[in-house]
């Protein structure tokens, strides 16, 4: 670049960047280059609380019951004997309770005049946003390590809580090392098949489906396999996991699992997807509200709880950290 430039005598331009932004509004002729896209990266998936079996709650606490069959005996029977009653087992009445999940939204009328980038309607794409984060909070509160179901009684000034699955009393089993291994998910999926469990799938956040891939595919783990050479790709990646015991695990990253540098956040989990479902007492739903002014304003609701068919069909491997 020269030196010293010479600028053409009465130069028409008005790309002066002072203009930037309006602070010299009166030279600022031309249309702004401004997208007609709004981009939003936050994550809005949920696998848990999307994929779940979706059931109806009739009332703030949900129940539901249930039973385990006798223990099997080897003994034989004489025979002619007297009726004798055997000891039963008895049916355990479990419950949870329905957790409200809301967003308030208020946008003034003059905002909805006007003609913002990307968007038709700031008050409907508010109320778009506030629909994936009620499913984002349920999806964390589902996977919570401190979930214990609570009901006051007084649930106007305090907030009822469901239970999520660690509060549910899955079967826990600490981690060996304080990181993924294959030894830790068979020893627990070998105690949730003599259970009579049959999981089908296998819960990880980023950091921990990580340790997983590194148990299982890295170099020198022996477990390396060269698939579609051709492709030129080399895949460090687990979708499935066999177990001893016949069972194939989907295995399935979810970004709302806890998993910090603290070893008693961190934890991972193999359940039955069919065992764990979402009871709702109210749907997701909008509100709009009555006008009170120069703005409008709504509500985005819904009312649920998890519903654990039976406890004994999930199991976690809690103390890894995301090291």
């Amino acid at each position: 670049m020269p030196a010293s430039q010479s600028v053409q005598a009465n130069l028409v331009s008005t790309f002066d960047l002072g203009s930037f932004g309006y602070s010299n509004a009166a030279a600022a002729v031309n249309h702004e280059d401004l997208v007609d896209v709004v981009t939003i990266l936050d994550s809005f998936q949920t696998p848990m609380f999307s994929s779940a079996p979706k059931i109806r709650a009739r009332d703030v606490v949900h129940s539901w019951v249930v039973d385990t069959l006798p223990g099997t005996a080897t003994a034989g029977v004489a025979e002619g004997i007297d009726f004798s009653a055997d000891t039963p087992t008895t049916p355990t009445r479990l419950q949870n309770v329905s957790q409200i999940f809301s967003r308030h939204v208020a946008v003034s009328d003059r905002e909805r005049d006007v003609n913002p980038a990307g968007i038709r309607d700031l008050y409907e794409h508010q109320i778009m946003k506030e629909f994936k984060a009620i499913a984002r909070n349920a999806e964390a509160r589902l996977w919570a390590v401190n979930s214990t179901g609570t009901a006051t009684g007084a649930e106007a000034t305090t907030a009822p809580l469901m239970a999520g699955f660690r509060g549910f009393g899955i079967t826990t089993q600490g981690s060996a090392s304080g990181a993924v291994t294959t030894a830790d998910i068979c020893k627990l999926a070998q105690t949730l098949f003599e259970n009579g469990a049959e999981p089908d799938s296998l819960w990880f956040a980023p950091a921990s489906k990580k340790q997983f891939v590194n148990a299982t595919v890295s170099s020198g783990s022996g477990n390396v396999r060269n698939i579609a050479a051709t492709d030129q790709r080399l895949v460090a990646n687990i979708d499935v996991f066999e177990t001893p015991f016949n069972q194939l695990f989907a295995v399935i990253v979810d970004r709302f699992i806890p998993c910090t540098t603290v070893s008693t956040d961190g934890a991972y989990y193999i359940g039955d997807r069919s065992m764990a479902k979402v009871a709702f007492l109210r749907p997701p739903q909008h509100k709009p509200m009555g006008k009170s002014g120069d703005h409008t304003r709504g509500i985005v609701l819904m009312e649920c709880t998890l519903h654990l068919d039976h406890p004994s069909s999930w199991g976690a491997v809690t103390g890894v950290t995301n090291a």
